[in-house]
């Protein structure tokens, strides 16, 4: 977490002060803490500028502390250019002023950048990052703290008029009529947009997380109206917890760990302060209820001593009356599941399609036996009819035997009113990809007289799964050494990576995992088809949380490794380096948890000695270059006059290279064997820089190459993405067989039929 400064600290002190004044007492006045006088909400004066829910609550409990009649707020500065002033010793309330000047990728932590490199964006690609905020800590004043009610009476007794107290108002029927009326216009808009709201004969209030729906009594029951519009408050608040909604921060779990009484206690100050702050809203009192005024004691004790329980109310108490605010707005506030399944389907449009269905499709129509493929959708009562290569769809020119007439009456027969013609193969050939055929029926047919004959059925449905959902070996939250939450995925048959998830998913996750056991795997599979797709889209994403990031590191020289708990010391690790037992280091809970869901445990292991004793290795590695100095920069020498060598032989540069570029002037030539994939000379320049590839530079080189630069066969699919998105046009040479790759959309072309040929090998 981010270290206050001196102005955030005593800001956050003078805010425990008077939350916890009003808190304890509030057993002394009948429960009430917050706007007892019944004032309007918080704003800003002159100009009626309202402020963010959680500033409004300090606005107001300072306004309530010292007796002030309004409950708007100025600038020093501001006062003092109206020709009023902030009286002597009088004392402001801290108000938290945000402004955005930096921008982090949701999916890659480390990426940050500026507001204006933000704004120069697309739409599309601002969806991509999320605002930094930074703080700003200024002092407000009530206009009760300035000479205003002295310099200008008239206009002071006409605010209170409008902004005072409810007995300065004039609250009377026709306001509580206005109330009444406004208050169900804000039910109706919930019941609507966020939460079913229902009576029930219990007596008791309550949300039920299960059926997600909030259960009141009837309003009579109470005993004064304020009572039922807060209480009604306060189940509203709940359900804006609810997991799905992504709509509460502080809902997430410490470090993962089960629910506690303490996070119930947490959860019961957020519903008490979120509805008050409604409750202000609408300019009435808050009262706390029996069994809050029991906690009063716990919630003080853990203002005073938990440095981040100010921050977790803050994100808690906004996110909830957000929620609340959009749904009064009209805007529906949809299940987590309903916009990750979207967002889904969204990444997979742009991934290269497959066509397994449709390949194995054109195997099956025959011109010899009359047979044809038929694609039912009952559901839409629609048939594509698939005839043999060569078919005309002219209904004068049919293949003998295959009367289209035919087949569409005795389809009609068969409940089906649509039905269209194709062809295996050509211009009107079938080939939709291979989640089209979700819930189809196929077979293979042959008309015999005026019926159809069905000689066998296709089986689809390990390609549509394979095309719309894949499988997943595990899927877990992890944390990185920067305490940063990422999502580990193991696809079915293939090696696991971690990515970086957005907050809201992360969120989402331990919410559910508190709230709701038994549907943790719904949700973990549900963000593992998310982020999958969006891992194929963008494989930069991809991290690997356990591999030791120290570079020049020689792990050859770890030769055991043993991680173990203790009671004294917790868990470490003992290593033995060029043959000597180190004294056991400690590991971190999240190093410890990754070891856990390592694929390979023991190669992890070396890996996080390597981390753990990187100081011990580079002190070996430093005394061995020392005593070794003159013959590693013979032997580097002598390798890159090898590999010069080998260049030239393997291209005879600079013809062959040179015809090559001539063809593609304008693209980075990327020339492959077997083993790597390399670029010389100018290119080799560019590549290096965007690739963050040492450059070898051969001055004297009587093969015309000047520079070289080369990375592993296996890498292309990391570094040809990013040589495109930096906007260079790449031309790949295998034993000069030259393929141009000219854009993405290419890049995704290619990619998409090496696929297919890897399959079908």
């Amino acid at each position: 977490m981010k270290e206050k400064s001196q102005a955030e600290k005593s800001a956050e002190e003078k805010q425990t002060a008077l939350l916890s004044a009003a808190l304890s007492e509030a057993a002394n006045a009948g429960g009430h803490w917050l706007n007892a006088a019944g004032k309007s909400y918080p704003r800003f004066y002159p100009m009626g500028v309202s402020v963010s829910p959680f500033n409004a609550l300090f606005l107001s409990l300072h306004s309530d502390r010292n007796g002030c009649k309004t409950n708007l707020f100025t600038l020093y500065n501001e006062t003092k250019a109206r020709g009023a002033s902030v009286r002597e010793h009088e004392q402001g309330v801290p108000f938290i002023y945000y402004n955005w000047n930096r921008y982090v990728n949701r999916n890659n932590p480390e990426e940050i950048i500026s507001r204006a490199a933000y704004q120069a964006l697309d739409a599309e690609q601002q969806k991509q990052y999320k605002g930094v905020h930074n703080r700003e800590i200024r002092t407000l004043f009530n206009i009760d703290q300035t000479t205003l009610p002295y310099v200008d009476k008239e206009a002071y007794a006409d605010i209170l008029k409008e902004h005072g107290s409810a007995e300065e108002c004039g609250y009377g029927e026709t306001e509580e009529r206005r109330l009444r009326n406004r208050f169900n216009d804000f039910l109706q808009k919930v019941r609507d947009n966020l939460v079913a709201v229902r009576s029930d004969a219990s007596g008791v209030a309550h949300y039920e997380t299960d059926r997600d729906a909030v259960y009141l009594p009837r309003q009579r029951e109470f005993e004064h109206y304020n009572d039922y519009v807060q209480e009604t408050l306060r189940q509203i608040v709940r359900a804006t917890g609810h997991q799905e909604r992504l709509a509460r921060e502080g809902m997430v779990m410490k470090n993962g760990t089960a629910p506690s009484e303490d996070a119930v206690k947490h959860e019961k100050l957020v519903v008490e302060l979120a509805s008050g702050i409604k409750m202000l809203e609408l300019g009435l009192p808050a009262r706390l209820t029996p069994e809050s005024l029991e906690l009063v004691d716990y919630w003080n004790r853990e203002l005073r001593e938990d440095p981040c329980m100010m921050d977790a109310i803050e994100s808690d108490v906004n996110n909830a009356l957000e929620v609340m605010r959009k749904a009064e707005k009209g805007e529906k506030i949809e299940y987590a599941t309903y916009i990750n399944r979207r967002q889904t389907s969204e990444i997979r449009q742009t991934l290269p399609k497959h066509y397994f269905v449709a390949d194995e499709i054109r195997q099956h129509p025959d011109r010899e036996s009359k047979r044809f493929v038929i694609v039912v959708d009952r559901e839409k009562s629609r048939a594509d009819v698939i005839l043999p290569a060569g078919a005309s769809l002219e209904a004068k020119n049919e293949v003998p035997g295959m009367s289209k007439e035919r087949i569409e009456k005795a389809l009609n027969k068969m409940g089906v009113g649509q039905v269209q013609f194709f062809n295996a193969d050509g211009a009107l050939g079938y080939r939709p990809d291979d989640s089209y055929f979700a819930e189809k029926e196929i077979s293979v047919a042959r008309i015999k007289n005026w019926t159809l004959e069905t000689l066998a059925t296709l089986d689809a449905s390990s390609a549509i799964k394979r095309a719309n959902e894949l499988g997943f070996d595990q899927v877990q939250m992890i944390q990185d050494d920067k305490n940063r939450w990422a999502l580990y995925i193991k696809p079915e048959n293939k090696e696991g990576y971690s990515i970086y998830p957005d907050k809201e998913d992360v969120n989402r996750f331990f919410a559910t995992l508190k709230q709701s056991l038994d549907n943790i795997e719904k949700v973990r599979m549900e963000l593992a088809q998310k982020y999958s797709a969006l891992a194929e889209k963008q494989p930069d994403l991809k991290v690997d949380l356990f591999r030791c990031d120290e570079r020049d590191i020689d792990l050859n020289r770890i030769q055991r490794v043993s991680v173990f708990k203790t009671r004294k010391d917790g868990v470490l690790c003992a290593a033995t380096i060029d043959g000597q037992k180190m004294q056991p280091r400690s590991i971190t809970p999240q190093q410890w948890q990754r070891m856990w869901v390592a694929e390979d445990r023991q190669e992890y292991k070396r890996h996080l000695a390597a981390t753990l004793f990187a100081d011990v290795l580079r002190r070996g590695q430093t005394q061995v270059q020392t005593a070794g100095e003159k013959q590693e920069r013979e032997a580097e020498q002598k390798q890159g006059e090898s590999v010069v060598q080998k260049n030239a032989e393997q291209l005879a540069l600079p013809k062959q290279w040179e015809e090559v570029k001539a063809s593609h002037p304008d693209a980075l030539i990327l020339v492959g064997d077997s083993v790597n994939y390399r670029l010389y000379n100018a290119d080799a320049v560019k590549a290096s820089e965007i690739l963050n590839l040492p450059l070898h530079e051969h001055p004297e080189s009587a093969n015309g190459i000047t520079a070289s630069v080369e990375f592993e066969y296996d890498k292309l699919d990391t570094c040809l993405p990013k040589l495109v998105r930096a906007g260079e046009r790449v031309a790949i040479a295998h034993d000069l067989l030259q393929e141009k790759v000219g854009d993405e959309q290419e890049m995704k072309n290619d990619a998409e039929q090496q696929a297919s040929r890897g399959i079908h090998r």
